[in-house]
């Protein structure tokens, strides 16, 4: 791939002129597609699409899935009202959280669902929501990942109810007359057929044993390549692996299990891409590197320091000479590295690009999830980037506004 995913340099040059860089910029066209890969996703019963909103919780982001069916998970009470502020039902917003919240009466009796992530939340639930229905996230023992910051299924993981607590989690439920409707499960990132199988049989093993479960919410951790050499999960063989799996536990109990999944890197990760300027070129001398500056970093995309992945890079000029560049970020840190090894988030790896000039633009695919709605907040008082929405009619309509620089300390109070 030798050209960004949706953005031209006619594009780039009209945003240059319009807008301050840097800037994210998404693809109207990519966020749909997305979408509807998920909801034509085999299954035997039927199934739903949770968007996962922590990857981007941006507001049109929201409306767009909203418009094409997907329903919200929500990790917090705060993202769950965000989520409301957007338009999106009540009804249609889960909320499983580390957290029990501040809001949980007033978005529960909003008829938002409940996912217990504890044996003391779901306590909470049945002592102050008695007779109703909630779902359970239990930790199920098997995970899924190529690094263990990407894996949630194992014992180190506090996302969780452990699975050899499920006499307790029926206990409570019985106390309190819980119906007890939804097993939740997430097994990591990166997987296969295979592992959603492997996951799916764990599952059944639950949903034997609680007769009121329904609905089995198998999370996330759907693949969606990034970089040239990465391969994207195969919804359609995931899917009929699943039917199979579903068919047999129909087969066996005659129970009906609806599923839900919550996508949240495939449906928005190559949906967005930044364009930054490139501000200086340094070299730390023939057995050095070649550095590109730019003009954004860490703070706009911290996903790279986070977890050492690479995204794909684009420097947008008419040269036809290639160079091998170090690209790194404003922030005044050794960690801003644009081009760090994979899952080596200190090391620096060279990429070869077009011969640069300073003022140059620089696109960066792939930056669609985990960057915006990680960014750390202004470091080194960088105003939080703008955001623009590339509608499939070809417009560039801003979506969020650049900060101003008044902002930062807008709720700083004076005390001396």
């Amino acid at each position: 791939m030798h050209t960004p995913r949706f953005l031209t340099p006619e594009l780039v040059s009209e945003i240059q002129q319009d807008f301050q860089t840097p800037v994210y910029v998404y693809s109207e066209k990519e966020l749909r597609d997305r979408a509807r890969e998920f909801i034509n996703f085999p299954s035997a019963f039927g199934h739903s699409v949770r968007y996962a909103m922590k990857a981007n919780p941006q507001k049109n982001i929201l409306k767009i899935f909203q418009q094409e069916w997907l329903l919200i998970d929500a990790s917090s009470d705060y993202e769950a009202m965000r989520a409301i502020n957007a338009w999106i039902e009540p009804k249609n917003i889960q909320i499983s959280s580390q957290e029990l919240w501040n809001r949980a009466w007033e978005l529960i009796e909003k008829w938002v669902y409940f996912v217990a992530t504890s044996l003391h939340q779901l306590e909470f639930f049945g002592k102050n929501f008695p007779w109703q229905s909630c779902g359970i996230r239990v930790n199920p023992w098997v995970s899924s990942g190529w690094f263990a910051k990407i894996s949630t299924g194992w014992a180190n993981s506090s996302f969780w109810i452990w699975h050899e607590k499920l006499s307790e989690i029926k206990q409570l439920a019985d106390i309190y007359n819980i119906d007890i409707t939804k097993l939740h499960f997430h097994i990591g990132s990166e997987n296969t057929p295979e592992s959603w199988v492997a996951s799916a049989e764990h599952g059944f093993e639950i949903i034997r044993q609680i007769k009121t479960i329904s609905i089995f919410d198998m999370g996330w951790g759907h693949k969606m390549a990034i970089m040239p050499y990465e391969k994207s999960a195969d919804l359609q063989a995931i899917g009929q692996a699943l039917s199979e799996k579903f068919q047999n536990f129909y087969q066996e109990t005659r129970r009906k299990i609806h599923l839900e999944m919550e996508p949240w890197k495939y449906l928005v990760i190559n949906s967005c891409s930044m364009i930054v300027e490139i501000q200086d070129i340094v070299d730390t001398g023939k057995d050095g590197y070649t550095f590109l500056k730019t003009n954004s970093g860490m703070n706009d995309m911290p996903r790279v320091a986070m977890y050492g992945v690479q995204e794909p890079l684009f420097i947008i000029n008419d040269s036809q000479e290639y160079r091998d560049y170090a690209v790194v970020g404003h922030c005044c840190e050794s960690s801003d590295i644009i081009t760090s090894k994979l899952y080596d988030a200190e090391s620096i790896e060279v990429r070869s690009l077009k011969k640069a000039e300073i003022w140059d633009m620089l696109v960066i695919d792939g930056v669609g999830a985990y960057n915006a709605s990680m960014a750390i907040k202004n470091y080194n008082s960088f105003p939080e980037s703008g955001e623009l929405l590339l509608r499939e009619n070809g417009e560039i309509v801003e979506i969020r506004k650049r900060e101003n620089i008044e902002e930062i300390w807008r709720n700083e109070i004076d005390v001396l």
